[in-house]
């Protein structure tokens, strides 16, 4: 039973109209629920460390990840793929043979500062190194995660500056190896290296996505890779035939340099150079991206003209 003066709301005949939007209502809300294939990232957010859109409008982003998808074999036609991959390819290189061979560095400066240091005390500095290489690195890593999100959220810049201080750290450890005669300071090589290390691949994946798309990430960092394993042979290589050069068989039959820095010099000269063009190509990979950011604004703004008009 009804109270009294209580009257039940009349009921409206549902319109074709209005069955239209509660069904495209419905299907807006079915398609927006996550699943297990769905992408981690909403539909608007912006891509991985850019600005997000401006809510006044029509202003465009001008650090906006492109929303491509460009995987696997559609890379290699491609100028921006074969630009990051020789930059990763020439500064892990400089990395990786520094990394592999601070052992050999050690060895050659204790044996030429004194000939009577017991193998045991240089074991144990090499095994500092390897331990300054990992700390520095994790530091490195830990600076330009946080760094490139700094710089692109609150300077406006490119994460490229990132992979420029990287490049510089690499030449600085480069001169620093040249230069030291006294092992007891050849942990600024140990360090500077780890550090450049992590700061390179810290950041590196986060051009991949702002190149290549977020969809892609995992398989175009995978191929990206690749470019260590060709660098690193290849420096590594010619960092064995010139301590080889340099070294003399001992009486026990175990080849051993004794020349000091003059063991890997040249080695180290060339990687000096080899920083030094990486830091050139990323200065240059710089004004490239503002170039290219320039034009999406104009033509985006293009865009939102002729929608006005």
């Amino acid at each position: 039973m009804h109270e009294p003066g209580a009257h039940s709301a009349p009921h409206q005949p549902t319109t074709a109209s209005e069955a239209d939007a509660k069904d495209r209502l419905n299907e807006e809300e079915t398609n927006e629920m996550p699943d297990e294939t769905s992408s981690l990232l909403s539909k608007s957010s912006s891509g991985p460390g850019d600005v997000p859109q401006s809510r006044e409008g029509n202003e465009p982003d001008k650090h906006a990840v492109h929303r491509t998808d460009i995987r696997g074999l559609a890379l290699l036609p491609r100028a921006d793929f074969w630009i990051l991959f020789l930059i990763f390819g020439l500064l892990t290189g400089i990395g990786l043979m520094t990394i592999n061979n601070i052992g050999n560095d050690a060895l050659a400066l204790w044996r030429h500062y004194d000939p009577s240091t017991s193998s045991s005390f240089i074991s144990r500095r090499q095994l500092h190194h390897v331990t300054a290489i990992s700390l520095s690195s994790f530091t490195g890593r830990l600076l330009s995660g946080i760094g490139s999100d700094l710089i692109v959220k609150k300077l406006h810049a490119s994460r490229f500056w990132c992979l420029f201080l990287s490049a510089l750290t690499f030449c600085l450890a480069q001169v620093a190896a040249l230069t030291i005669v006294d092992p007891h300071y050849l942990y600024a090589v140990s360090a500077l290296t780890g550090l450049a290390y992590g700061l390179l691949f810290g950041v590196y994946p986060s051009l991949i996505a702002y190149t290549f798309g977020v969809a892609g990430l995992s398989q175009n960092w995978g191929t990206m890779t690749l470019a260590p394993v060709v660098s690193g042979n290849i420096f590594n290589l010619f960092y064995g035939a010139i301590y080889d050069k340099h070294s003399t068989t001992s009486d026990e039959g175990h080849s051993e340099c004794t020349e000091g820095r003059e063991c890997y010099r040249a080695a180290y000269i060339v990687t000096f150079f080899s920083g030094a063009a990486g830091m050139i190509v990323v200065l240059w990979s710089i004004w490239r991206d503002k170039r290219e950011r320039r034009r999406r604004e104009v033509e985006g703004m293009g865009r939102d003209r002729d929608r006005d008009a």
